[in-house]
């Protein structure tokens, strides 16, 4: 009764850890199809002080995003006001021109752009700092409008199987393993496990 009570414990722990895993890995797929033009890098970056020459911000999409007359990207000032920015669209890099910053403090950069994956729209801003005295950024490569950032990396699914499966496993062999070795010692007669002198 004890082992069959042990076994049952040890289901319930494996089950539990594997149940865990597939609502982790729907999770994570559900949060990704719920990003739309999702931010990959930009320059200048989120909370980044830069200086120099500041004409224009670059953004690489994970999604390539898809022309369209209504696409916006603003940049508002210190002051709080706002002004439409330039914007070219190239797969997933976006640029928007604006005149060169003059004025020291924070700048918001706000976007609203049209997914060419799924066909949403997505609003989204940042915030960076100029200050005249900063370094001035490193541009975006030529290479961002094909989704570099998103490439070679691994999706949150794929470390949760790699991590969780291993973890699982681990523990149904140490669960299960000894307990059998016992079991099976304990079946041998006694008699047969004592060498008896020659």
């Amino acid at each position: 009764m004890r082992v069959r009570t042990q076994k049952a414990i040890a289901f319930v722990l494996v089950f539990s850890l594997v149940l865990g895993l597939l609502v982790s890995i729907l999770a994570l797929a559900s949060r990704a199809a719920d990003a739309h033009a999702e931010l990959a890098r930009s320059v200048p970056r989120p909370g980044q002080a830069v200086g120099g020459l500041i004409d224009r911000v670059e953004m690489e999409f994970r999604d390539p995003i898809r022309p369209h007359g209504s696409n916006g990207v603003a940049l508002q000032y210190p002051d709080g006001t706002r002004s439409l920015a330039a914007i070219t669209v190239d797969r997933h890099l976006v640029r928007g021109r604006f005149d060169p910053l003059a004025e020291s403090g924070r700048y918001r950069v706000v976007w609203e752009l049209l997914d060419q994956s799924d066909g949403d729209w997505a609003t989204e801003e940042f915030e960076f700092t100029y200050d005249s005295a900063a370094e001035p950024p490193e541009w975006l490569p030529a290479s961002a409008a094909e989704g570099s950032a998103g490439r070679g990396g691994f999706s949150g699914a794929a470390v949760a199987m790699a991590v969780i499966a291993p973890l699982a496993a681990a523990l149904a062999a140490w669960i299960f393993w000894p307990r059998r070795r016992r079991a099976a010692r304990a079946r041998v007669p006694r008699s047969a496990r004592v060498d008896k002198p020659g």
